[in-house]
């Protein structure tokens, strides 16, 4: 099967390299005209160490003719003009979103490209470091989920059986178009607060910052419970939304597993910053739509809009 992936970043990156290794697709990543190819190198954090590397990955300015399936890893605000304008130049193809979609970004999308959106959940961890390689992490509790929406296409079928031989656990079910945003949504406060902060620690020393990101985090996780059932790990959230319960949380990750947060550091923070502003705008939005609670989530976006 052939795959082609907009986005080279580290969740392309890992999908890309696995199925093309793992599970003998042919990989094409699109990218922004004047691009190179670049050699990639895949960590895995939660395994052996071993590193796996496609050291000449094939790449495209746009999508192949003989694609049979379009996976979507680009970030939540470059869901744009430029993307639909790729994505109509194959309007045969299934398109797998593994970007963070929210309702009104899958509604628009929808009324441009119709049925062929299917909405996924990855069940990828990953981040890019300083030399340009990608450490990731495959939890057992996060399987790659495809939304099941009847009729489901042969590729999309066949893309899950890939996923599953390539190691990502691939699974066909119903609902992912709602637990996909009700998981962004539960999160997105906390990673907010770590941006306004400038960091975990900067975030944990401000005690007003703190308790207004919590307070955010706890109308994100009612809002979330209106769009859908988001999976049982986000329950962990939860119990860790409060000021004493967060610092031993971080106790407990900073001696057993540093680098995830490293990870949140570099996914959560200032890098990502305009992602954050535009899908807390949406969030806001829709909690005022859905009219559930929203004053904390305005004041952190107002602190996340500060520049600087």
């Amino acid at each position: 099967m052939h795959v082609a992936i907009i986005g080279m970043g580290a969740l392309g990156r890992v999908y890309g390299v696995r199925l093309q290794l793992r599970a003998s697709c042919d990989v094409t990543y699109v990218v922004r005209p004047g691009r190179a190819s670049v050699p990639l190198n895949l960590t895995r954090i939660d395994g052996d160490g071993a590193v796996e590397a496609v050291a000449a990955p094939t790449v495209d300015v746009r999508v192949p003719e003989s694609a049979d399936v379009i996976l979507v890893c680009v970030r939540a605000e470059q869901l744009d003009g430029g993307l639909d304008a790729l994505l109509q130049a194959s309007p045969d193809v299934p398109i797998v979103m593994l970007t963070p979609v929210l309702p009104h970004d899958l509604a628009r999308m929808t009324s441009v490209h119709g049925a062929r959106v299917r909405v996924a959940m990855p069940g990828v961890v990953a981040y890019m470091t300083e030399r340009d390689t990608c450490r990731y992490w495959l939890p057992k509790v996060a399987p790659t989920l495809i939304d099941a929406a009847p009729p489901v296409p042969g590729a999309v079928v066949e893309l899950e059986r890939a996923l599953t031989k390539a190691g990502f656990v691939g699974r066909l079910e119903l609902g992912v178009h709602e637990t996909n945003p009700a998981t962004t949504i539960s999160f997105m406060p906390l990673a907010m607060g770590v941006d306004a902060a400038g960091g975990i620690d900067a975030l944990v020393a401000d005690k007003d910052l703190l308790r207004l990101t919590l307070a955010a985090v706890a109308e994100g996780l009612a809002l979330a419970a209106k769009i859908g059932k988001a999976p049982a790990w986000v329950d962990l959230l939860a119990r860790f939304a409060g000021p004493t319960a967060l610092k031993i949380g971080l106790g407990i990750a900073r001696s057993r597993a540093p680098e995830a947060l490293a990870y949140v550091e570099e996914h959560f923070g200032r890098k990502l910053h305009a992602q954050n502003v535009q899908m807390a705008r949406a969030i806001v939005a829709l909690a005022a739509e859905k009219g559930t609670p929203r004053a904390a989530l305005e004041k952190l976006l107002l602190q996340l809009e500060q520049p600087g």
